[in-house]
């Protein structure tokens, strides 16, 4: 969740364990040709492919036919705070690092006094998620965060007296969080913001719910609007599942490692190009079997 230098290294011997052959044709760099063309000249969210939510995609239907607004719910709200909790750990500690925190103990008093006030900062228009619930997750994921990048400061800084500060904190946090793409060229929204990018080109998104399947597909949509925007290859993705007990007391996270291959790249195609079908057309995909309790359109075209 909060890497260090060790964990690109980590990664990146993994990676090279697992080759990963992606034909040309289906690089985000070939997004003027076929197949990777969209065929509508819309954009998608990325969300809207790989959220997991309508097993008939009527999602995609409601939101941009109808035009119907999201109603919240708790695992929605959940997930929204995890992530400004996420972007604000990673920004706090490269400001404490710039601004001359830069030993393990001086950094972690520094972060804990910054607690209340970036608590303050995520906790904003929620409407279903409890503001004790809500601390209780945030300093669960503040106080891993002090603990993962004190100890890797004090190590790095143990490794050579002559290292630059910009040096140490890029080692120290080897990750810009909220990273912003855009996803145009290829039919995605125009200011995509993927989790992280994980130095060198990594791709990291945080889950708050079960892996599915249909979140691959997202992680081929970033890594193609990578692409087609940079023109460097991306291979592969990280998938971090962030789980915590029943008592709030203890947070677990788990790897899921994603190769982009032509596979992927394909799903992510067809499913692009149907949901740009759907909503050209105004094609009520129908009700699925059963209504998701996560879907925030509930209200709108629950089958009861």
């Amino acid at each position: 969740m909060f890497f260090t230098f060790e964990d690109v290294t980590r990664f990146s011997r993994m990676f090279r364990g697992k080759p990963c052959s992606v034909s040309d044709e289906l690089r985000g760099w070939r997004w003027n040709e076929y197949p990777l063309t969209p065929p509508y000249n819309i954009r998608i969210n990325v969300s809207d492919l790989a959220g997991g939510f309508c097993s008939t995609d009527r999602h995609l239907y409601v939101r941009y036919v109808l035009r119907a607004r999201e109603k919240p719910n708790f695992k929605l709200e959940l997930g929204l705070f995890i992530h400004r909790v996420y972007h604000l750990a990673s920004c706090k500690a490269k400001y404490i690092m710039y601004g001359g925190g830069l030993s393990g103990e001086i950094f972690k008093e520094s972060f804990k006094g910054l607690s209340d006030r970036c608590f303050e900062e995520a906790y904003v228009d929620f409407h279903v998620l409890k503001p004790g619930f809500a601390r209780r997750i945030f300093d669960l994921i503040w106080g891993y965060a002090s603990n993962i990048y004190s100890a890797a400061l004090d190590r790095i800084r143990s490794m050579s007296p002559y290292i630059s500060l910009d040096g140490l904190v890029n080692h120290t946090v080897p990750m810009t969080a909220e990273f912003p793409v855009d996803g145009s060229l290829i039919g995605l929204n125009r200011a995509i913001r993927i989790d992280a990018i994980l130095t060198p080109c990594i791709i990291v998104e945080l889950k708050t719910r079960r892996f599915k399947p249909d979140y691959e597909i997202g992680l081929a949509g970033y890594a193609l609007a990578l692409e087609s925007q940079y023109e460097i290859p991306i291979d592969y993705a990280v998938v971090i599942e962030v789980r915590f007990d029943r008592g709030l007391k203890d947070m677990k996270l788990y790897e899921r490692y994603v190769q982009i291959s032509d596979e992927l790249r394909e799903r992510f195609i067809e499913r692009r190009d149907y949901a740009m079908r759907v909503v050209v057309e105004e094609m009520d995909p129908g009700l699925p079997d059963r209504c998701s309790d996560d879907c925030p359109f509930l209200g709108v075209c629950s089958n009861g």
